[in-house]
């Protein structure tokens, strides 16, 4: 067999199994056969190993992420630390773990159905990838520093929000970044899937996108003085809006706050 000869094939079975993938994630198979956007067709093997993975996901965010930012300083604290959660906080906290294995089934439902999620390495693109994931981040703050104004609104606040600022210096990382009211945590998650429909991207940016949010979130509420330069990323300025409420509503980015005149800099953060 040549050389071209060998490539054509190899060509062939990475279209078929492809195509294979599609159709699986598409309609549910006969017989035992599991449909990644239909969970009714899942044993309850895989309904646990999944729900699992997600929960242990959690963990594993809580733990290594601060572990591999360690070398950076801390940020000052400024503040009273809420030390001791009670029966509340952690009743949130589990509650809000749970909704995160429904979201993480969502957004893989979605992108198994659209049209504007390729899944297929040979669809890969610029637009796709390198254009759509900042992409992505831009809206989803879009949606949220909107969501996030409405949660501060007086009378609305106490009701939900003010649960989460309770901690005006955050330390643990994903416990503190999920102990919030329930109806913020469903919404605020759900904006990343609404971003997802919003800006077409490869299956794989998507898959990024989740983890990076996770990330994120979860070194917006340690002390770490981690940022990405050329004012893309700081936990500052999230760190600042558990002190200064009103200012830097936007979760991953600032876009929108120095749009919107909330944009608040921290004169206290280190230089990279």
């Amino acid at each position: 067999m040549t050389t071209s000869e060998l490539a054509s094939a190899l060509d062939g079975l990475a279209h078929a199994a492809a195509a294979n993938a599609t159709a699986a994630a598409a309609a549910p198979l006969s017989g035992s056969s599991a449909a990644l956007h239909d969970w009714t067709t899942w044993s309850w093997t895989q309904r646990i190993v999944f729900a699992a993975v997600v929960l242990l996901g959690y963990d594993v965010l809580h733990r290594v992420v601060p572990l591999l930012f360690s070398f950076r300083p801390n940020l000052p604290v400024k503040g009273k630390h809420l030390d001791v959660l009670d029966a509340k906080d952690w009743a949130f906290i589990a509650f809000n773990r749970l909704t995160g294995v429904t979201f993480v089934y969502n957004c893989l439902q979605y992108m198994s159905l659209s049209s504007s999620v390729p899944w297929a390495l040979s669809e890969l693109s610029v637009m796709n990838t390198v254009v759509a994931l900042p992409a992505l981040f831009v809206f989803y703050d879009f949606f949220y520093c909107l969501w996030h104004r409405l949660l501060h609104v007086r009378g609305l606040y106490g009701l939900v929000h003010k649960h989460h600022h309770r901690q005006v210096v955050p330390t643990r990382g994903t416990l503190d970044a999920m102990n919030v009211h329930p109806v913020e945590f469903v919404v605020g998650e759900y904006l990343h899937l609404a971003a997802m429909m919003v800006v077409p991207a490869h299956a794989l940016t998507c898959g990024i996108f989740i983890i990076l949010l996770g990330v994120l979130t979860t070194l917006n509420h340690t002390r770490l003085d981690v940022k990405v330069p050329l004012g893309i990323f700081a936990v500052a300025w999230h760190d600042l809006h558990h002190r200064i409420p009103q200012s830097n509503y936007g979760q991953y980015t600032m876009f929108w706050d120095h749009l919107w005149g909330s944009y608040r800099a921290d004169p206290d953060a280190k230089a990279a």
